[in-house]
């Protein structure tokens, strides 16, 4: 097998096994089990956010010196050990180590897996498939996180949830081992003559003021995973008010990822049928509509809405990362992904204790109201800059990497 497809084919088996958290469809019972309450859970959440907002930068330049074969084995390893210590803990602040260990291994993941994708690609000289390998990629982690999610389901009902995540435990160590098999390609490691501070300065520079396209689609996929995420943690929460038996939170999470799955698989073939500029514009119509829906469906009518906010989370990073990757030179590649994850961290430890004392103090109805707004400012802010550049309507800008 050659080397380069090799490596593409060991990052979909690191998305799957990082994808397998068979404790996520039922994690909410197990917080509250040990006396967290809704609003405590979105905190705890927004610390797992803001672990990243730390991490996310440094270790995105850090695997850009280290090279992406020995980052992306020290993400399993420091993933494998989060969750084996969040089987083990019974109090908030033995959940905050654990999703802090989480979030430092997710950081180091985030950015190198399709850096080494796109650089792979580029050493084959076919790098127009990389929207398509990109929504592979997504769509067989989002299926492993639906099997995973409709696993764990059945098997709470017998098992520690404990016992769950040591099962994620295991699946982050054959990410591990399947790490070993990746062929570095070939680049130059940035490294800025004035120092690390300095480069780091540059990049950022680079991002919200030299470059043409990355600018607005870079904040547009930070908008579009906002979007998606900032209302997940209600749902459990709206199936217990809606009288949802437990033991369908496995079916129910797990089907969330289908349609996030086929439109992250079909993600470049719905962007040949509406086009470059339409498909931007439609990004943010399902979570929008979604969230409102719920919001005023009685009953278990509620329940459908769910399913349409992961088609915005299936879409839009195959379409919009094409345009990161096209203009980062390979050296910078991953620090820039980072910065997309970083502000979406960012944003969500913003919002997200907001977001969930709202839900605690108000109900779920208002709460997925204001989910709707967020999507709608926080999208319509990115949407024309972006689709002017494609239209090239603005003048292209030279990046200064000096």
């Amino acid at each position: 097998m050659d080397e380069w497809r090799r490596n593409i084919i060991i990052t979909y088996i690191l998305k799957v096994c990082f994808s397998l958290i068979f404790s996520i469809s039922v994690i909410t019972l197990f917080w509250k089990k040990y006396g967290l309450s809704l609003a405590d859970i979105f905190l705890l959440q927004a610390i797992f956010a803001v672990s990243i907002v730390f991490f996310e930068i440094p270790t995105g330049y850090i695997g850009d010196q280290l090279g992406r074969k020995k980052t992306l084995i020290l993400a399993s390893i420091i993933i494998t050990g989060g969750w084996t210590f969040y089987s083990f803990s019974v109090t908030f602040w033995q959940f905050i180590i654990a999703e802090t260990l989480l979030g430092l291994g997710i950081s180091f993941f985030s950015g190198t897996d399709t850096s080494l994708v796109y650089e792979s690609l580029l050493a084959l000289e076919d790098k127009d498939s990389f929207t398509k390998i990109q929504g592979r990629q997504i769509s067989l982690g989002l299926g492993a996180e639906a099997v995973s999610a409709l696993t764990g389901g059945f098997l709470a009902a017998v098992l520690p949830i404990n016992f769950l995540m040591l099962m994620s435990s295991i699946a982050a160590g054959i990410a591990c081992i399947s790490c070993f098999g990746i062929t570095e390609p070939v680049r130059e490691a940035y490294k800025h003559p004035r120092g690390t501070l300095y480069g780091l300065y540059k990049i950022a520079r680079y991002i919200f003021l030299r470059s043409k396209m990355v600018r607005f689609a870079l904040p547009l996929m930070v908008a579009c995973s906002l979007s998606t995420m900032i209302g997940v943690w209600f749902y459990q929460p709206l199936w217990i008010e809606r009288s949802v038996p437990v033991w369908l939170f496995g079916i129910l999470w797990a089907a969330r990822a289908i349609p996030a799955a086929i439109g992250s698989h079909f993600a470049y073939k719905i962007e040949k049928l509406f086009g470059k500029k339409r498909i931007i514009w439609l990004l943010p119509l399902p979570a929008l509509i979604g969230y409102l829906l719920i919001a005023f469906l009685p009953g278990w009518l509620a329940l459908i809405p769910v399913y349409f906010m992961p088609l915005t989370r299936g879409i839009h990073f195959p379409v919009l990362s094409k345009y990161i990757h096209e203009e980062t030179f390979s050296d910078k590649r991953a620090t820039v992904l980072s910065v997309q994850s970083w502000l979406f961290r960012l944003a969500y430890f913003a919002l997200g204790p907001f977001i969930g004392r709202i839900g605690q103090s108000s109900g779920l109805s208002p709460a997925f109201i204001v989910c709707a707004g967020i999507v709608l400012l926080s999208t319509s802010l990115f949407i024309p800059g972006l689709i002017k550049r494609i239209n090239g309507e603005c003048p292209v800008i030279k990046a200064d990497d000096n």
